[in-house]
């Protein structure tokens, strides 16, 4: 079989005849080309997928190729939450009010000109950032300071128009190939009141608005609802069997009672048209699972990935294999530390593969990959040594 008829047989509980093991690598290039300490035979120039075949492995192909050069104008729209890659299977075009990018890729501003002003981000992307992995820029300020910005935030959405792009997809998911399972990219924030909380305002303005004044949340996720619902369109409408809608759970940050009334209405949403479709919904559950982890078997979704355990987390691989669904595939598993010897030294790195099959259990409808990512200082020799316990472990076994 190859990577891909692996991947999707065990999200789909297929028979396979191993454990998928999918590490993320394009972090981990993204910085080590910035430092120019990319390992001797690997291509300074090679993609996610490049990198998949020089390490033998399957390629982590989530959303987008981060690896590819980047411009200004792909980031004109980043304060609002959502970045432009030719490699999604939408476009975003905004009509009626003027859009300006000025700067280069380290110190960038994008002016968006309203009926009510101009709406101005900031953001860098040094090559510090970049050598230690960062794949976009930092927002400076979020375009919500206060809830009078509403309005012209809402105004914007409203001029928004989103434009199916399954050519740019197509083409992401033929550079794959076989190598791996090409996930189309979605929103990363899983609903109007996601975005706000993540990128549209400060936490703490947001927890303030969610304890003051819950109405304003509700009537500015409603004017959002359309821009949704045309991203939803879009989506069914490229060829991928696996569509990613949501990211960056945590049960500090997403909290129970804000996922259930915020997040899981939308997913389900989601995952009622992608089904119908004929597809599979995929959900970035990378942060603390505890207390979100009840909510998940009734959400809807297909695959937790992404999925961080301890001693990162307060759960474990396998009891969060326990507390999701039978019919939920698991894709993640391996905390990043495990590649760290400074965060985890030889004794415990040999405890932990020694602990690895207990936690995997029969293995079934699971992918095994680092958590969120390889690290930039990790130690290649441990990754590898993780993959041949990984095909000590044969196939899985269902049910």
């Amino acid at each position: 079989m190859n990577f891909r008829e692996q991947m999707l047989g065990a999200i789909t509980g297929r028979p396979i005849d191993r454990i998928p093991w999918v590490p993320r690598m394009d972090l981990w290039c993204i910085a080590n080309r910035a430092r120019g300490t990319l390992p001797a035979g690997l291509d300074a120039g090679a993609n996610e997928v490049g990198i998949s075949a020089y390490l033998g492995v399957a390629c982590h192909a989530l959303g987008a190729d981060h690896t590819v050069p980047r411009t200004p104008e792909q980031f004109a729209l980043f304060g609002l939450g959502f970045e432009i890659h030719p490699d999604f299977p939408y476009r975003l075009v905004l009509h009626d009010l003027p859009v300006k990018v000025t700067g280069t890729l380290d110190q960038m501003t994008s002016v968006i000109t309203t009926s009510r002003g101009d709406v101005t981000t900031r953001m860098e992307w040094t090559e510090e950032m970049r050598r230690a992995g960062i794949s976009v820029p930092m927002v400076k300020k979020q375009v919500v300071q206060s809830p009078a910005d509403l309005e012209v935030v809402a105004e914007i959405f409203e001029h928004l128009e989103v434009v199916p792009n399954p050519a740019g997809y197509a083409a992401y998911r033929a550079r794959v190939g076989d190598r791996g399972l090409a996930v189309a990219q979605g929103p990363a924030q899983a609903s109007p009141a996601h975005l706000m909380l993540h990128d549209l305002m400060s936490m703490e303005n947001f927890f303030y608005l969610w304890a003051d004044d819950r109405a304003a949340i509700s009537a500015f996720a409603r004017r959002l609802d359309p821009f949704y619902e045309a991203l939803l369109a879009a989506l069914t409408q490229c060829d991928a069997e696996v569509i990613w809608w949501g990211a960056n759970f945590d049960k500090n940050i997403t909290w129970p009672a804000f996922f259930e009334a915020e997040i899981v209405p939308w997913i389900r949403r989601a995952s009622d048209r992608l089904h119908g479709a004929g597809k599979l919904l995929l959900c970035h559950t990378d942060g603390e699972n505890l207390k979100l982890l009840p909510l998940y078997p009734s959400a809807g979704f297909d695959i937790a990935q992404s999925v961080c355990p301890y001693p990162m987390t307060s759960l474990s691989l396998r009891e969060v294999r326990e507390g999701l669904a039978p019919e939920q595939a698991l894709w993640g598993g391996i905390p990043s530390v495990a590649l760290l010897p400074d965060s985890m030294d030889d004794h415990a790195f040999e405890a932990f593969l020694d602990g690895l099959p207990e936690q995997v259990g029969t293995g079934h409808r699971l992918i095994l990959s680092v958590s969120d990512m390889i690290p930039p200082d990790a130690d290649l020799g441990r990754l590898r040594r993780i993959g041949e316990r990984i095909e000590q472990l044969g196939p899985p076994v269902a049910g």
